[in-house]
């Protein structure tokens, strides 16, 4: 099934929902077992809920599930934080475990370092530190960052679309044909409505993970063994970005997935056999 075809079902099964908390609309769902622990996903570079479906309806049965989108009021990463945290208070969510996907498993370290001990846990997916080595390493990638922000506000965004999807698509590596299929399909429908003004939202806070102070090996010590990394083997990511990850925390579980970066959306399976695993374990 296509990820058009996959969305439509998802869509009439999960209606969004809006609230406005301090001024900032999140567009959510909020589905699963009532009483079970809640699960907040957090969306990568795309900041689309639906990258999230498969593991929502795989994990409905035994857990809470939280989607939403990051709201266009909150520019900034700091921001982001703070308005999630009111947010979850709204919601009457508490001890959050956390999963974040790429830049959002790097909001989850920012919230973790901001709001130490609230976190029931963390499950981070084809993502770096936040550390000082990897800021700077990403620093140095993105040092055009601030003009391709200008570019993305002022230009033709309909005709960037097709250089857009063909830029996202570049992340493929070992997958499929019927994976590759899928994806083209994904990029396709999500850029068909993708409005210029969350492009330039979402690339800004992209951004503005560069201006971030870096986080440590303290800001993560009280999830000591309730943190799992799940790293794929050909990810954007590169292996040092990883390890330098993995010495960040405080005896994390580390499951290897074989792919690339778009394996979190493409081979939602194994991420999910591995989150189910872990979970158990956490009791």
């Amino acid at each position: 099934m296509l990820y058009s075809e996959k969305l439509k079902i998802f869509s009439a099964a999960h209606p969004s929902k809006y609230i406005t908390v301090d001024g900032a609309q999140y567009r959510y769902i909020l589905d699963g077992k009532e009483d079970g622990k809640t699960l907040v996903f957090l969306n990568g570079g795309m900041n689309t809920l639906e990258m999230w479906m498969d593991y929502v309806d795989a994990l409905a049965g035994d857990y809470r599930g939280l989607l939403f989108d990051y709201p266009q009021e909150l520019p900034t990463n700091q921001a982001l934080v703070t308005g999630m945290h009111a947010f979850f208070k709204a919601l009457g969510i508490e001890a959050p475990i956390f999963i974040g996907a790429s830049d959002g498993g790097m909001v989850a370290q920012i919230y973790a370092q901001k709001y130490p001990g609230e976190a029931g846990g963390m499950i981070l997916i084809s993502t770096g530190g936040m550390d000082e080595a990897t800021l700077k390493s990403l620093k140095k990638k993105y040092r055009l960052a601030p003009v391709m922000l200008w570019y993305m506000k002022h230009c033709n965004y309909e005709k960037l679309k097709p250089k857009l999807i063909r830029a996202s698509m570049r992340h493929i590596r070992n997958e499929s044909a019927e994976e590759i299929a899928y994806a083209r399909d994904m990029f396709e429908t999500i850029f068909k409505d993708y409005k210029q003004e969350k492009d330039v939202h979402i690339s800004g806070l992209l951004a503005d993970v560069m201006n971030q102070t870096p986080v440590t090996e303290a800001d993560f010590a009280a999830l000591e063994g309730r943190i799992l990394l799940i790293l794929p083997d050909q990810d954007f990511f590169s292996g040092k970005m990883q390890q330098d990850l993995v010495r960040l925390m405080h005896s994390p579980k580390i499951t290897y997935i074989s792919g690339g970066h778009l394996s979190t959306v493409l081979r939602a399976d194994a991420f999910v056999r591995a989150i189910r695993e872990f979970l158990k374990e956490l009791g």
